[in-house]
């Protein structure tokens, strides 16, 4: 039998558990996230928080799955895919439910017999989260039985927490999040002053590329990985080099997180200046964090080479800049997140937390809109290449007047209705589709789509015009229009936003990048042919 840390089964109410190593001390009381707390504003941040999606590794290294062919579910799984990925349900009960791809959830009856075919929860679909000295965790069904897999036996009969009842959790979000501290209510954001490094927890909105930061996995424990490719050291310093002390735990609360360094100590800001670094060996508000969705932003530039802002604390949209700071940074949102068609209505955001609108009683755009409900602040975007057009909902193009002020009055589109789209805060790229991350093959340069481990590619960004670069050179197209990363001169992309988190990419022989099942990933999709097949996740 393995003991446990004797802390009491873990609900809903007041969920932890630990992605790997050892255990901790009891919580002090927090302030918790529920969607009652979230309906009410509490803690709200910049943007939404994200689902807890994960993989559960069992003590030989598979993946708890779920198959197609009656929701049947075994340990078979070799890598973190969509078969593998659960979704953390509450309940109100105290337990918790894990919903698969299917949208069904995980049961284990009196009998000890696991399903994945449930569509609704009841008893059998209930369960409680127990944690281990090192980490891991068990799952108690509410008949007293633990979850246990080996090779191809699954059951949920055993009654004492034994190795094969032990499980791993495995972060199946997209890695790259903005972070926001619970206790100060800012964002961690990349810093560099007088030539010193640090990731300051001091930003108010995450806004640029320095806010948005990489979670890496690495065997149960998680790095975090600024924009530019340094890794955080625990005692607040950067580095290139991943080592031990660039590793933590993540100590989960409902929708909070903690990172745990190899000393047992918690991630937090510290003092004015809010540097994040190890300090603390309890968990208060100061060290716990939300991982939050990170959306595109971007810069417009007019056909007269200025960048659409509002610098000077106008609400007014006017393309009058010819240099760039965080008012002329703007972030694209997905009016319907779960539009995948390609023609999905944008809202666009100011660093003054507002949205873009038709003005009162005129065409003009103002950034004053509180939210996007309504439909005046909804947007249609057309791509062309490197430049986009902008149709409001009235019907007529966003176009640059003769005094720079931006205003939905254009029925065609004509030059000053058309701007260039420079994607900003994606300086490093990690492509996902259905099937797995795009990476390179193993001794060969040549990209595919079925990856489990994700490769990091370099984006230099002119004028929206994207050059991709991998470890070893450039991406390349070749004569079979695949792709290798080998190549010793840059070749153009356009990067086509088409729905939340996702994005189409066009090749430079005019065609979408398309990514087979069996892991082809070729620009051979026409162009405008949108499905998840030319959806990347970004």
């Amino acid at each position: 039998m393995v003991k446990h840390s004797g802390l009491k089964p873990i609900s809903a109410i007041s969920l932890l558990f630990i992605a790997y190593l050892p255990g901790r001390n009891k919580y002090p009381k927090l302030y918790k996230v529920t969607m009652a707390s979230q309906q009410a504003g509490l803690l709200e941040g910049f943007n939404e928080t994200l689902k807890w999606t994960f993989g559960l590794i069992n003590h030989q290294g598979k993946y708890l799955t779920c198959e197609q062919f009656q929701a049947r579910v075994s340990v078979g799984g070799a890598t973190l895919r969509k078969k593998q990925v659960w979704t953390l349900e509450p309940q109100d009960n105290g337990k918790v439910a894990f919903k698969n791809y299917l949208n069904k959830y995980l049961g284990a009856d009196k009998d000890g017999k696991v399903t994945g075919d449930s569509d609704d929860v009841d008893t059998n679909n209930n369960f409680e989260i127990i944690t281990q000295d090192d980490g891991r965790v068990a799952l108690k069904s509410l008949h007293g039985r633990y979850l246990n897999g080996t090779d191809d036996k699954m059951d949920c009969y055993m009654l004492e927490i034994k190795p094969e009842a032990l499980w791993t959790i495995h972060l199946a979000i997209h890695p790259q999040i903005n972070l926001r501290n619970v206790n100060r209510r800012t964002y961690a954001h990349y810093v560099e002053e007088n030539g010193n490094k640090s990731i300051k927890v001091s930003e108010e909105v995450p806004w640029g590329s320095d806010a948005m930061l990489i979670l890496e996995f690495h065997n149960g424990k998680y790095a975090i990985r600024t924009f530019n490719g340094l890794y955080l050291v625990k005692d607040g310093t950067l580095t290139e080099e991943l080592t031990d002390d660039c590793l933590y735990v993540l100590v989960f609360r409902e929708g909070q997180v903690a990172f745990k360094d190899k000393d047992q100590l918690f991630l937090t800001a510290v003092g004015i200046t809010a540097t994040m670094q190890s300090r603390n060996a309890q968990v208060t508000k100061d060290e716990l964090f939300l991982l939050e969705d990170s959306h595109p932003q971007a810069k417009f530039m007019a056909s007269t080479g200025k960048y659409c802002s509002i610098r000077g604390n106008t609400i007014e949209v006017q393309a009058k800049q010819d240099g760039t700071q965080d008012d002329e940074i703007f972030q694209l949102e997905a009016i319907d997140r779960t539009d995948m068609s390609g023609n999905c209505k944008w809202a666009i955001r100011g660093r003054n937390k507002k949205y873009w609108q038709l003005g009162a009683g005129t065409c003009n755009i103002v950034c004053d809109a509180p939210n996007f409900s309504e439909a005046k602040s909804h947007f249609c975007i057309e791509w062309l290449g490197a430049q986009i057009t902008m149709k409001a909902d009235n019907g007529q193009y966003v176009l640059m007047k003769r005094n720079g002020q931006l205003s939905a009055t254009s029925p065609d589109t004509v030059e000053d209705a058309k701007f260039v789209f420079e994607f900003i805060n994606r300086p490093r790229l990690i492509l996902r589709c259905e099937n797995g991350f795009v990476g390179q093959k193993v001794a060969n340069p040549q990209l595919e789509c079925t990856r489990s481990v994700y490769d990091i590619f370099e984006v230099h960004d002119n004028k929206g015009v994207y050059r991709l670069k991998g470890k070893e050179g450039w991406w390349n197209i070749q004569a079979d229009n695949t792709f290798t990363t080998n190549g010793a001169n840059p070749q153009d992309f356009f990067f086509e936003l088409r729905a939340h988190t996702r994005m189409c990419i066009v090749a430079n022989n005019g065609k979408y990048i398309l990514g087979e099942n069996n892991g082809v990933f070729s620009a051979t999709a026409e162009k405008g042919t949108v499905n998840m097949k030319t959806l990347w996740e970004y």
